[in-house]
């Protein structure tokens, strides 16, 4: 069982392009965390473009692993994830977490996400 799951590894899920997604992820969540002074567009909205594409990418890979390399998302799976995310992040989060706060931008670019991913990583 184990050696078919490793046999169905696709590492080139996670392209060059991912990895540079990724490491600025990490840049930009370690000035965070030591405080150090940031424009504000990055501050609050470089997590929100980066979510979908990374992480519909680590879902890609999860999928390929279970059910083969051939394994792609349709603009339908895709879409389903932007209104999932968007409906949790921006209307019910902010209800009872004061952390959240409602952005109509946030949606936006979790879209732009969601198409860059269609777009360039879902291949």
């Amino acid at each position: 069982m184990a050696s078919r799951v490793v046999g169905r590894l696709n590492w080139a899920t996670f392209s060059p392009l991912f990895c540079a997604l990724a490491a600025i992820y990490l840049a930009h969540r370690t000035v965070a965390w030591l405080q150090l002074p940031r424009l504000s567009w990055v501050r609050f909205y470089l997590d929100d473009l980066l979510c979908l594409p990374l992480l519909l990418t680590v879902t890609l890979f999860l999928m390929r692993m279970l059910y083969g390399p051939q394994v792609r998302f349709t603009k339908y799976h895709i879409g389903f994830v932007v209104v999932y995310v968007s409906v949790v992040f921006e209307l019910i989060l902010p209800q009872f977490m004061p952390r959240y706060t409602g952005d109509l931008l946030d949606v936006a670019l979790y879209a732009l996400g969601g198409w860059f991913f269609h777009k360039f990583l879902n291949k």
